[in-house]
């Protein structure tokens, strides 16, 4: 019931990060918010999905894109944030590569057989275990470089302009990298606690960077 609850509220929480986000996108059109759109929209898909499946159990279908949005949602994120710390054209590699590489990992996944017993642990995090090793593969090379790059680039916002807003998106960024870790070293059940304390950090860090004379660290990523 614990975990159905965290994974509610971190589905409220990111949707809403998302539906934000997006309106500056529509409105500026600019490719830093558009990574930043996606990756809590894949943040808000994948807490959806992992919240359905305490109360229906797991569909296939619903499993495998739940599985390539949690995937490489992060790496997204960290591709909105470079365009804050590093020059337009890196950050316009970075996104194209990790947007290949996601492509390239749903149609792995969607084409792999899937361990049907896994799937049936009602009310159980399993993570990424109904999946063969040869579709996890994508994982990593998702996730490392868009958490260094989101985390690394918090944290740069902190240090350089003392900005409290960056310190926790920075913290909060890091405890959802340390919820994954945690899953692909075995320890799935973690991962809706980090999930929902590491979202919450962020929206805090974000509800910081709107007041008066603090820098809107979040948005200033994605403009």
């Amino acid at each position: 019931m614990m975990n159905l609850v965290l994974w509610g509220f971190a589905s409220a929480l990111s949707g809403y990060f998302a539906y934000r986000i997006f309106r500056q996108w529509t409105a500026k059109r600019k490719p830093s918010h558009l990574a930043w759109f996606v990756g809590f929209f894949f943040y808000f898909f994948s807490a959806l999905g992992s919240t359905l499946s305490y109360v229906i159990g797991w569909d296939v279908t619903m499993y495998r894109i739940w599985y390539v949005t949690a995937a490489s949602l992060v790496a997204f994120l960290g591709a909105g944030q470079l365009y804050f710390t590093v020059k337009p054209k890196w950050a316009h590699l970075f996104l194209g590569l990790i947007s290949v590489l996601t492509v390239a990992m749903f149609i792995k996944v969607f084409n792999s057989p899937l361990a049907v017993d896994k799937l049936a642990l009602h009310g159980e995090e399993i993570g990424g275990t109904a999946l063969p090793r040869a579709a996890r593969l994508y994982s990593p090379m998702l996730t490392i470089p868009g958490s260094l790059a989101l985390i690394a680039g918090s944290f740069y916002t902190f240090v350089r302009r003392r900005s409290k807003s960056g310190l926790w998106i920075g913290i909060g960024s890091l405890i959802i990298a340390m919820g994954g870790m945690f899953t692909r070293l075995g320890l799935p059940e973690i991962l809706p606690v980090a999930n929902s304390v590491g979202i919450s950090l962020i929206f805090y860090g974000y509800a910081l960077s709107s007041k008066p004379h603090v820098i809107r660290t979040v948005e200033n990523a994605v403009n």
